[in-house]
């Protein structure tokens, strides 16, 4: 079993400097940065977060563009020959008589219905209002 001092050390996320590695570690720029981090953290790490963010939306708005402009290549616009071949080929002749008696022959094929009461469960009230 290995002894705790040794289990904590391995463990450490700080590294252990002397002084003239800690002064030379604050004269690199990853030293400096760090400092400044310490002091300004919004400014260092949000602002370029947010920035981030905001030109990665950006970006791809770009790439949803194109997804709708495929969608609307899709749904042309038609001509006025066209739209009128398209309703001339679909209209059907209505004649009010035929619809007429066309209705009536609905009716005639539920003429037996008629609204039946569902029975109510016992000690059940009849919710007159």
């Amino acid at each position: 079993m290995l002894p705790a001092h040794s289990l904590l050390k391995a463990f450490q996320s700080n590294k252990f400097r002397g002084k003239q590695e800690q002064e030379h570690f604050h004269r690199t720029f990853t030293g400096r940065y760090q400092n400044l981090i310490k002091r300004n953290s919004f400014i260092y790490l949000g602002i370029p977060m947010i920035g981030s963010v905001v030109l990665g939306s950006l970006l791809l708005s770009n790439f949803t563009a194109i997804r709708y402009e495929q969608r609307d290549t899709k749904v042309k616009e038609l001509d006025e020959t066209e739209q009128l071949r398209i309703v001339n080929g679909k209209k059907r002749k209505v004649d009010l008589k035929e619809e007429y008696y066309r209705l009536q022959g609905m009716v005639e094929e539920n003429e037996d219905w008629e609204p039946v009461r569902v029975p109510r469960m016992k000690g059940e009230g009849e919710n007159v209002w």
